[in-house]
C-alpha cells in the first residue's frame, strides 16, 4: 500500500542536481518520451487565408489576407523529447503541438520527423511515444518578471529556453521499426 499520509516519516538526503540550462543549438537525436493530453482553447482568431498549396495569400500591399473566425476551438499539447546519445544524453527538450489554423506546418513536421505518414491528432499521444527523430534545437530568449528576494521589488530577468526549429528523419531505412514492437519502459 502506498503511504501518502502526513504521518509518513522522511529521511533527509541531498536532491539530484537537475540541469535545466539550455543545451547548445544544433541537431540532436531524440526520443518521444511523453505527449501531454490535448487541451482545448476557444477564441476569436484572424486566420491566414491560404492557396491550395498552403501558401499564404497576400493583398496588394504584400500583407497576409486574414479572415476573422469567431469562437474557433483548437487544441494544444506538449511533447517531451529526450536526447539520446552524446554529451547531452538524457536531457529534455519540449515542443508544443497545435491544431491552430495558422500553424498548418506544426503537426505534419513532427509526424515527418518521427516517420509516421498519417494519423489523426487524437492518436498522437498513443502512437508516437518512444519514436526517434533528429531535432534541430535553438535557444530562445524571453523576459520574465520576478520579485527580487532582497528588495521585494519586481524586476525583469532574461531567461533562455530550448525550442525545436524542425524535426528531421533519422537517416536510416526505418529507424522506428524495432521501437514500435519493443517495450520502451517509459
Amino acid at each position: 500500500m502506498v503511504d501518502t499520509s502526513l504521518n509518513k516519516k522522511y529521511i533527509a538526503k541531498e536532491g539530484g542536481n537537475l540541469d535545466f540550462s539550455p543545451i547548445p543549438d544544433g541537431i540532436y537525436r531524440a526520443r518521444v518520451k511523453e505527449v501531454t493530453p490535448w487541451t482545448a482553447k476557444t477564441q476569436n482568431i484572424k486566420v491566414i487565408q491560404r492557396d491550395e498549396n498552403g501558401k499564404a495569400l497576400l493583398d496588394e500591399k504584400g500583407e497576409q489576407l486574414r479572415e476573422l473566425v469567431p469562437n474557433c476551438t483548437f487544441y494544444n499539447c506538449n511533447v517531451k523529447m529526450e536526447i539520446i546519445g552524446g554529451a547531452y544524453d538524457g536531457r529534455l527538450v519540449f515542443h508544443n503541438l497545435s491544431t491552430h489554423p495558422n500553424m498548418p506546418f506544426n503537426i505534419p513536421n513532427f509526424l515527418y520527423g518521427i516517420g509516421l505518414q498519417e494519423i489523426s491528432a487524437s492518436e498522437i499521444q498513443e502512437k508516437t511515444k518512444g519514436l526517434i527523430c533528429d531535432i534541430d534545437v535553438f535557444t530562445d530568449k524571453y523576459e520574465k518578471k520576478v520579485q527580487d528576494k532582497e528588495t521585494g521589488l519586481d524586476k525583469v530577468e532574461e531567461k533562455y529556453i530550448n525550442k525545436v526549429k524542425a524535426f528531421k528523419q533519422v537517416p536510416a531505412e526505418n529507424p522506428n521499426a524495432e521501437i514500435e514492437t519493443e517495450d520502451m519502459g517509459f
